[in-house]
């Protein structure tokens, strides 16, 4: 069996990563430029190894791409129809998330879609504890 340098073993993983992430079906609403940035990473010489900022930005993508089915007990189909009714009293954007959710009835969000139907639940007035998407490499420089 050949083993390979630590360094390529690594820029292996990171590019399996990468794969792994551009092939989960869950909607790129607001990541297109972050998909763009992985295709191209992709798309270098596989011998090429990746910058510790390439690693960190891949990272932070894969977190806030974590995908959630629920959140305190609800499904996601159900956090979506506990909205839906108040969706005219969002701001344009928020309304537009919602009806585009409802319309593609998804099973599980990405962890910042999430924070946006769970706030969006609250609003609404369903009793809902708050859903935190800081990526939690940064929450000592948020202090």
């Amino acid at each position: 069996m050949k083993h390979l340098p630590k360094e390529q073993r690594g820029a292996e993983a990171l590019r399996l990563t990468i794969k792994t992430l551009l092939a989960a079906s869950y909607s790129w609403r607001g990541y297109e430029a972050q998909r763009q940035w992985l295709e191209k990473l992709l798309q270098r010489d596989a011998t090429a190894g990746f910058t510790p900022a390439e690693r960190d930005g891949v990272a932070r993508i894969a977190y806030m791409r974590t995908p959630f089915e629920g959140w305190a007990g609800y499904r996601v189909q159900e956090l979506i129809k506990g909205a839906l009714p108040y969706a005219s009293d969002f701001d344009y954007d928020e309304e537009l998330f919602l009806k585009e959710v409802d319309t593609e009835s998804p099973t599980a969000l990405v962890r910042d879609q999430m924070r946006m139907l769970v706030g969006l639940c609250r609003a609404a007035g369903m009793d809902l504890p708050r859903f935190d998407a800081r990526y939690e490499a940064y929450d000592d420089e948020a202090a």
